[in-house]
């Protein structure tokens, strides 16, 4: 497929690429436009990274310095032994300070939805609104064991030749089709790294074999900011009892929950303009809530 003007337009609006040292490892995260603006802050989910934002934060520069972070163990950051939800959030917060950025509104898709969750928690002057995007934070505990690790989450360490035949071989997670094969293309382009004249995958196979999900029910129903859930209506993993319970459990207004038609697990790939719309009309609404 040929990809849109609005993609090539938008594609070649570059980032500033950073890093920043937390408890020895270093963490690299991506940076648009001005950073004396509001902040919006992109957490990407497993095996994914800052690049998955590179065709969404070009559109919010006009308001907002765009910051999207690259958690230990996945795109351009360094591995870790083990990976804890509290170290996610230390290197969130880390992005935040090496920055100045006293406070941002966070949009968390999937995993970093449940790690941004635990970071509102223990830094709650950190976060102006929490956006989820077809994340898993709560679970009705008669579903606890459907979610939890699974082998057929964990992305084996296969080697390629070269970049071409690692790049046919990406595959979302969970699978699902995509028609934006054009974003797909981007996505699988930034997500290898080469390795003794191979090419392999850059997320670590370590992560789901010992990263421990935490019980965030608690945390869930108290948390002080703004919760937006975003959703994709086709989504594999939010199901309408999971949303139900999702919303139950944080007591959230119905005016804060979004579904977008078409859409699966990956709704800003699968429909990106109308996420990008979505996004923009919660935002408004919010700093229409921060002047009153």
């Amino acid at each position: 497929m040929t990809s849109p003007q609005w993609f090539d337009l938008v594609i070649t609006t570059e980032a500033e690429s950073r890093y920043v040292k937390v408890n020895d490892v270093q963490i690299h995260y991506l940076i648009w436009g001005d950073s004396k603006k509001p902040c919006l802050f992109f957490v990407h989910g497993y095996g994914a990274n800052a690049h998955w934002w590179d065709f969404i934060a070009p559109y919010f520069l006009e308001e907002f310095c765009v910051v999207a972070i690259d958690l230990s163990g996945m795109g351009d950051s360094d591995h870790r032994e083990t990976y804890t939800q509290e170290s996610y959030c230390e290197e969130m917060k880390a992005v935040c300070i090496d920055l100045q950025i006293p406070s941002a509104y966070f949009i968390a898709h999937s995993l970093g939805g449940a790690i941004a969750t635990k970071a509102v928690s223990i830094y709650p002057n950190l976060f102006k609104a929490l956006i989820l995007v077809d994340s898993v934070v709560v679970v009705p505990p008669d579903k606890v064991r459907n979610f939890a690790p699974r082998r057929s989450m964990i992305r084996q360490e296969f080697f390629y030749d070269s970049l071409d035949k690692a790049i046919q071989s990406f595959r979302l997670i969970p699978p699902q089709p995509c028609k934006n094969d054009f974003i797909l293309k981007h996505i699988a382009e930034n997500s290898f790294k080469k390795s003794e004249n191979k090419w392999v995958l850059k997320s670590d196979g370590l992560i789901m074999k010992t990263y421990n999900p935490q019980d965030l029910t608690d945390i869930f129903m108290n948390v002080k900011c703004p919760i937006y859930i975003v959703y994709g209506l086709m989504s594999q993993i939010f199901s309408k009892e999971l949303l139900d319970y999702t919303v139950y459990v944080g007591n959230i207004p119905p005016e804060r929950v979004v579904g977008i038609p078409s859409a699966m697990h990956h709704l800003f790939i699968d429909q990106p303009l109308k996420f990008i719309e979505e996004i923009k009309q919660i935002l408004k609404k919010e700093s229409l809530n921060d002047k009153d």
